[in-house]
């Protein structure tokens, strides 16, 4: 992966907040340290946080088909599309599902965000809560693999994600597997915004998209419609760049025959 040094160092910090159970050394720190809010406190700040914390914006508000490998002949040039749904209710809610080729190969249970709000933790020593409030979405959209972190950490939430397929760097977003004291909550929405699975299906998904990369592939918008050269036809990239929404440092990386779209399907 052609990433630079610090830019990457830089990304394993941004990660989703889809916190496990609280480290021992998360618990170490919050009995060291201020980190619990009094009534008042609570109350007062988020209700300021709310009112500051923008909701992040979902970019599509359509439905996958089968049908779509037909009427958006684009889709088929990916070998894998994988379809999340993160509606809380309906008979494929909270499930993943895995076309290969165009034909469905896999489907698993999964814990997407739980679409409320996240009060920051009370001093940065703090640990148990994000360093920042924001809103436990998983915006749908359509997405590409930027890079992948087979044993990544999330030093802000003390917490291990295995298997880490980040798709979304802005707002820290991957597929990743699921904590063992979270398995019970696979099915509905329960993460912090990002995609949890058991620890078969992460590992399988995983090598699967892995085995993916250095494709020549079309470019997508986020909304799903293909992005289109100066002749009007669907642009194929093999490389992508990420610029960085805060330093606006860009990173680029590998591309992989993969798609991934998030729905809100009930």
């Amino acid at each position: 992966m052609h990433v630079k040094g610090l830019g990457i160092l830089a990304l394993a910090l941004i990660v989703s907040p889809s916190a496990y159970s609280l480290s021992f050394l998360g618990k170490l720190k919050n009995a060291f340290n201020d980190c619990k809010y009094s009534s008042s406190e609570y109350n007062e700040t988020l209700q300021y946080e709310k009112e500051i914390t923008p909701v992040l914006p979902e970019h599509f508000s359509g439905q996958f088909s089968e049908s779509d490998f037909v009427n958006k002949p684009w889709m088929r040039d990916f070998r894998l599309v994988i379809v999340v749904n993160k509606a809380a209710t309906g008979p494929t809610a909270q499930t993943l599902r895995v076309y290969e080729s165009t034909q469905l190969i896999y489907g698993t249970k999964i814990s997407t965000g739980r679409e409320g709000f996240e009060l920051r933790r009370k001093n940065k020593s703090c640990a148990g809560a994000p360093p920042k409030s924001y809103w436990s979405q998983t915006p749908t959209g359509f997405y590409t693999p930027k890079f992948l972190s087979k044993d990544h950490k999330s030093s802000s939430w003390d917490s291990d994600m295995p298997y880490a397929v980040f798709f979304d760097i802005d707002n820290g977003l991957a597929l990743h597997q699921a904590a063992p004291s979270y398995m019970s909550m696979l099915g509905q929405r329960a993460s912090g915004g990002c995609v949890r699975q058991d620890k078969q299906s992460a590992e399988y998904i995983f090598n699967m998209i892995a085995a993916t990369e250095n494709a020549i592939v079309p470019e997508v918008n986020v909304d799903g419609t293909p992005v289109l050269d100066e002749n009007g036809q669907v642009k194929y990239s093999k490389g992508q760049t990420w610029i960085s929404s805060t330093t606006g440092e860009a990173i680029k990386f590998n591309t992989f025959s993969t798609l991934i779209i998030i729905e809100d399907a009930p």
